[in-house]
């Protein structure tokens, strides 16, 4: 026999209770709706055997939802239920309290009924709850005894409708226990594959970035390439450079690799030496060596294989008979029978060598570039490889007024060093005559040759702003050790000799892009003119004929007194 079922509406809003089953032809609904504090019997009288859908909303359809589906085998009282306690947590457990038999599987695992799976079926009465959130319906399966089915859907809050009261059958929240030890291996194993994953994924991403920049580099370099072709065609046509202008701005760009050695001849003059001197250098180069061992050839065969002697192109390999080397060795024979005035000084070496290294130049070529070197007036290095080294001095001189302008700290930490050492031609003179004697051919080849570029077109002004360039980078480490106690101890001087070290030289980081490189030392030492490097110069030969007024005024004065 069947019985009723009513509602008592507990909660704080008008609910509208709606009733859905199936009569056998077709679908039937009855609905009501209830005030808060108001009881009411369900629309119809629930007969056993028949399958219902009971759904309750707040009234305008705002709020949450009860979707739950049923059916009833016998029913022996009235039952009645109140609106805030129908949850899928506690609906069964109601109803067990009415004495209605029924078989709920909520009891089961509250860790269930948290991730939305609600089984109820108890005695004869058979119920799967699904729940909504927002209105929208996440399940609709019926479970009965003899098909266990579970039903997954969204968490529903353990509280009634409207109702922020915590119900008294929802047990209390569990915290989730500790990981176990093997657990804690395990995770601590992901995430160091993790971080080994991220690394790769960087990694690739580096690379196809330097993949990038290499191609658009090439790119870069093809049109370069083109547009010196064009210039090379203008110069054979018109004997002479389009623009000094747009020679100049594409020089310090860098000149093509297939075009260096062409234009390095033309730069210099060399091109219409050898045209004037057609079959001198064979001439010279047959002389050789002298007997008895003379100076500056014995100087020549102690400096020649200690001349880059890491390079394989020049020494070629150890057991090779014959190298590059043997080719330096003519070419600077054959110059000290030409220029009596300045033969050899050791430096020539390193000059000749880096020559031959950077661009295949035939021998006749590279002793007509030594000598446009020595004796052009933009070059003038005879005044550097003569027997006084008056180029060194001057190199000195205008470097350390340069480096009063452009980097005043270390001007005053090395000036008071000189005063505590009391060094006789002061700091400077440790490193600088290396510099300007090797022309910067010790730093590494692509750069030394960008350098090269500048020099054979715009003189000596390159060769301070790469000295001024070195002394920004390394100015950091030489005043950390300006300092009396550092002075004393003799700190300062080993760092300072580093400077003249060309391992050491070579190994800064400024030299590893030839392109930033080149931008860096023009940033730093912007507004540098020529005019202002020659007056320092007139300055420094002023200052030298003075004191060696001085001296011969002196000799005189002490000859008189002796007689």
């Amino acid at each position: 026999m069947v019985q009723c079922v009513s509602i008592i509406n507990d909660a704080a809003f008008v609910a509208v209770v709606t009733l859905n089953w199936y009569d056998g032809s077709h679908v039937k609904s009855a609905s009501l709706r209830i005030s808060p504090e108001e009881e009411k019997k369900l629309p119809e009288v629930l007969e056993s055997g028949k399958e219902y859908q009971l759904v309750i909303t707040q009234d305008g359809g705002e709020g949450e939802k009860l979707d739950a589906k049923f059916s009833i085998e016998s029913l022996e009282r009235n039952v009645t239920l109140k609106l805030s306690h129908l949850n899928a947590k506690n609906i069964a457990s109601l109803l067990a309290g009415d004495s209605a038999h029924i078989n709920s599987e909520f009891q089961k695992s509250d860790t269930k009924a948290r991730s939305g799976e609600s089984d109820v079926s108890k005695g004869n009465l058979s119920i799967k709850v699904s729940r909504t959130a927002n209105g929208r319906k996440t399940s609709d399966e019926d479970i009965t005894d003899s098909d266990q089915h579970e039903s997954k859907g969204e968490s529903l809050t353990p509280t009634g409708f409207g109702d922020s009261r915590r119900l008294a059958a929802v047990e209390p929240f569990q915290a989730v226990p500790e990981l176990q030890k093997t657990d804690k291996k395990q995770h601590m194993n992901m995430k160091s594959r993790v971080a080994e994953d991220i690394k790769d994924i960087a990694a690739e991403l580096n690379k196809t970035s330097q993949s990038t920049l290499v191609l658009k580099k090439r790119k870069r370099d093809f049109r370069r390439e083109n547009k010196w072709i064009e210039m090379k065609k203008y110069l054979e046509k018109n004997h002479r450079w389009p623009s000094r202008k747009q020679l100049k701005d594409r020089i310090r760009k860098g000149i093509p690799n297939s075009l260096r050695g062409y234009t390095w001849l033309r730069l210099l003059g060399a091109d219409k030496k050898i045209a004037n001197h057609k079959g001198l250098y064979s001439q010279l180069s047959c002389i050789g060596k002298p007997k008895g061992d003379p100076e500056p050839f014995r100087t020549i065969d102690r400096d020649v294989p200690r001349t880059f002697p890491e390079n394989h192109f020049l020494h070629g390999e150890k057991e090779a008979k014959s190298s590059a080397a043997e080719r330096l060795r003519e070419v600077l024979y054959a110059y000290v029978h030409y220029d009596k005035e300045v033969q050899y000084c050791q430096g020539m070496n390193l000059v000749a060598a880096f020559l031959m290294i950077s661009c295949p130049f035939q021998n006749e070529q590279v002793f007509w570039m030594l000598e446009r070197l020595c004796h052009h007036p933009d070059y003038a290095l005879q005044n550097l490889y003569g027997p006084n080294l008056e180029l060194a001095f001057e190199f000195q001189y205008v470097l350390e007024k340069l480096i009063k302008s452009y980097l005043p700290k270390l001007y005053k930490a090395i000036r008071h060093a000189d005063d505590v050492l009391m060094l006789p031609y002061g700091s400077i003179n440790v490193f600088a005559p290396k510099w300007i004697i090797s022309l910067w051919s010790i730093v590494p080849s692509k750069c030394a040759v960008r350098i090269w570029d500048i020099f054979f077109n715009e003189g000596h002004k390159i060769l301070y702003r790469v000295a001024l360039y070195v002394l920004k980078y390394c100015q950091k480490e030489l005043l950390s050790v300006s300092d009396d106690k550092s002075i004393e101890s003799g700190d300062y001087l080993e760092t300072i000799s580093n400077l003249d070290s060309a391992r050491y030289i070579n190994g800064l980081k400024i030299w590893e892009d030839e392109d930033s490189m080149v931008q860096g030392l023009f940033k730093f030492t912007h507004g540098l003119k020529n005019n202002h490097i020659q007056k320092l110069k007139r300055k420094f030969w002023n200052e030298k004929k003075k004191q060696q007024l001085e001296m011969e005024l002196k000799d005189i004065q002490d000859k008189k007194r002796k007689k």
